[in-house]
């Protein structure tokens, strides 16, 4: 009898599933969120702030997709792509140092081409979407490889440096069983409590969908949450508000039909996501991206527009997305002139440990411009300031 139920036991546990058996899924780490709550008032008592320049210009006509890092000794890390256009077998991914005493950026170097990662990745035939992020070990550039066609054809690559300067080989980051194809990543990265990795990502190979990946150091792709939904939302961007919780804001990816910018939300730091809602915002088929303030507040900067990319806006809810701002206009372009490009997309919203909050972004795809901003400007502005 001992050993029949002794067997029975052992059928038992083995049947468990094997979730049960594995690690709790970590929290978002809470040090960067504790330093802005814990400075509220300084950041709102400051005087308003709004600063505006372009990044240094880069060899071509061509520039898009900017991502920032804050380095420890609080310089500021900006990398973005160029050549002639998308997926075009020229493209480089530069990188750009802001020296905070000196107050300028150095000259943009190339950090990544499609013939380096060819050399360690195979065949890629161009390259695009930068992301940075710094981890306890060292600096990430998250990247997007095009092994063939458009984006569509992309997969998720990854390289790692201590300095900046050195980079070792970039590997996959192996998100999809199908030969990796149609995976790619853009979204500001957000740190795990256990030194993991939220990344953001997101699948264009005939069906579209987003999720959050949880990657290792070394690139390797721990588990995969998906946003389930049966409309092409694409781009996620992460806001973590908490240990626990965080929102998704969605790009709306039609070639022809505009929409609004959609949202989720999570209760277990990722592990699971809520229906996806739609907002207020209006835009059509661009990157969207949103950052927490001191206040629990959040800005949301989108293209503003249901035709086009002229419109670059931001919007503030104070309640989660329940309840939204008018938009702020940070770019309106109505010049009929169509010789240039008239573009101001792809923002990439980042706060410093100051409390300033920068926003880089595409501009006529010729330049990337950075704005930078405090919380008492936020609430300085009547637009922001005031709900719908």
């Amino acid at each position: 009898m001992t050993k029949t139920w002794l067997l029975r036991a052992l059928l038992v546990i083995a049947a468990l599933p094997s979730i049960v058996l594995q690690k709790p899924h970590p929290r978002f780490a809470q040090t960067g969120m504790s330093a802005l709550h814990g400075g509220a008032q300084t950041l709102l008592s400051a005087p308003a702030s709004f600063h505006a320049e372009f990044l240094p210009p880069i060899p071509g006509d061509f520039v898009h997709g900017a991502t920032m890092l804050e380095l420890p000794n609080g310089n500021l890390a900006a990398a973005w792509y160029g050549g002639t256009d998308e997926i075009m077998p020229d493209v480089k991914i530069y990188l750009s140092i802001y020296d905070q005493q000196a107050k300028r950026w150095s000259i943009p170097v190339v950090i990544e081409t499609a013939e380096a990662a060819r050399k360690s990745l195979g065949m890629v035939k161009s390259i695009g979407n930068p992301v940075l992020y710094h981890d306890r070990h060292d600096y990430k550039l998250f990247f997007v490889g095009i092994v063939k066609g458009g984006w569509s054809g992309g997969t998720i690559c990854m390289k790692s440096s201590p300095d900046l300067v050195h980079w070792g080989p970039p590997v996959h980051v192996v998100s999809s069983p199908l030969f990796d194809l149609g995976m790619l990543v853009r979204g500001a990265p957000a740190p795990y409590d256990d030194g993991t990795i939220a990344l953001p990502i997101y699948h264009q190979l005939n069906a579209k969908w987003s999720a959050i990946a949880r990657v290792d150091s070394e690139g390797h792709v721990l588990d995969i949450a998906r946003i389930d939904d049966l409309r092409p939302l694409l781009q996620p961007w992460l806001v973590p508000t908490s240990a626990t919780d965080g929102i998704a804001f969605l790009r709306f990816s039609h070639p022809h039909q505009p929409y609004v910018v959609t949202m989720s939300k999570t209760h277990d730091a990722g592990a699971h996501w809520s229906d996806v809602v739609p907002t207020p915002l209006v835009h059509r088929d661009s990157q969207v991206s949103g950052i927490l303030l001191s206040d629990n507040s959040i800005l949301v900067f989108y293209n503003g527009s249901a035709w086009d990319r002229r419109d670059l806006s931001v919007a503030r809810t104070t309640d989660g997305g329940i309840h939204w701002s008018w938009p702020y206009h940070l770019e309106h372009d109505t010049t009929g002139n169509d010789i240039v490009r008239r573009e101001y997309s792809y923002p990439y919203v980042y706060r410093t440990r100051d409390g300033n909050i920068h926003v880089l972004y595409t501009w006529q795809r010729t330049r990337i411009r950075h704005l930078t901003f405090n919380e008492a400007w936020v609430h300085a502005n009547p637009t922001l300031a005031a709900l719908r």
